[in-house]
């Protein structure tokens, strides 16, 4: 547990005293910030392989429908001021999902930046980070689609035989299909996660290619395959600790306000009632936040300070040493 106690309490204690790193793990996290578990518990819901959370959310609004554009077309002869409203409003939308496309992208560069900066000792500050996010943008963003697009690609070719079962097989069989399909989904995705993981840190640290990333990436998993899925698996907990930790801190602050809310609503000072209830709601929203950002720095920091480890010292799995294998 030397390798991970080391590089994990490394990352905390960087995460927490680099404030500034909070800031890009929040945009960073729109880029999903549960890892690879999140394949897990998603699974075939129809959103697991999302290119970008915040345009999935977008495209639901049916925006790239072709139902838009006939309805931009009537309003167009029936009133044309209002067209030009929604086409603005619609830009502003595109914009702003844009840019916020490019913080996501930026921001995980540059906490991998950040982060390799630290485990080699070396000076680091938002400045610099964010000039190499920008710099490191489009080799990274390719990397996120190519992660999209293979598991994108994985989801269609393990669905083709369940959907062509419909109605020509039993149902016992057709669960079958799914069930196989769903044991062979999840971990090839999460092994597609591992490699783009690598791969990124080769691009922001060593400075590697793209193509060459992506190979090199490959063969850093399979050497330290076991070592990978044991990193993943404590970030994993130590997700659900943090979950059930704010879980109860919010049980714990919540007391206070629903006593003083109560206190409020029993003498009809309705103003002073939902006056209680927007502050509750906005301290909770920030304390989520602020801990998402924290978790999210912290991860991206964790798998960076392990690959520039691999990379330099390679690194033995617990279990291969419990067991005593080399």
């Amino acid at each position: 547990m030397t390798l991970y106690r080391d590089i994990l309490g490394q990352s905390l204690k960087s995460a927490w005293h680099n404030k500034y790193l909070w800031f890009f793990g929040l945009f960073a996290a729109l880029l999903g910030n549960a890892g690879e578990f999140e394949l897990l518990f998603r699974g075939f819901n129809g959103k697991t392989n999302a290119f970008f959370p915040g345009l999935e959310r977008l495209s639901e609004t049916g925006i790239f429908s072709l139902q838009i554009f006939k309805s931009l077309a009537q309003l167009s002869r029936q009133d044309p001021f209002s067209l030009f409203l929604a086409l603005g409003v619609l830009l502003l939308i595109v914009l702003v999902s844009l840019f916020l496309m490019w913080l996501a992208i930026t921001s995980q560069v540059a906490l991998v930046h950040s982060a390799g900066r630290m485990r080699a000792n070396k000076k680091h500050n938002f400045k610099e980070s964010l000039n190499v996010g920008t710099k490191k943008f489009w080799p990274v963003f390719g990397l996120n689609i190519v992660f999209r697009v293979a598991v994108y690609t994985l989801f269609i070719v393990l669905s083709l035989p369940i959907i062509s079962s419909l109605g020509k097989v039993d149902l016992a069989l057709s669960s079958s299909l799914y069930i196989v399909s769903f044991i062979l989904f999840i971990p090839i995705s999460i092994i597609f996660s591992f490699i783009i993981k690598y791969a990124i840190a080769f691009v922001v640290i060593k400075e590697v290619g793209f193509l060459r990333a992506i190979t090199q990436g490959w063969k850093l998993f399979v050497k330290n395959w076991l070592v990978s899925l044991e990193m993943a698996f404590l970030l994993f907990f130590i997700n659900f600790l943090v979950g059930a930790a704010l879980i109860l801190v919010f049980l714990i602050i919540s007391i206070p306000f629903f006593f003083m809310a109560l206190l409020f609503a029993k003498f009809a000072f309705i103003f002073n009632f939902w006056a209680m209830v927007m502050v509750a709601t906005v301290v909770y929203i920030v304390f989520i936040v602020l801990t998402g950002s924290f978790l999210s720095a912290f991860q991206i920091t964790s798998w960076t300070s392990l690959f520039v480890e691999l990379v330099s010292r390679g690194g033995v799995s617990k279990l291969i040493r419990v067991f005593g294998k080399e």
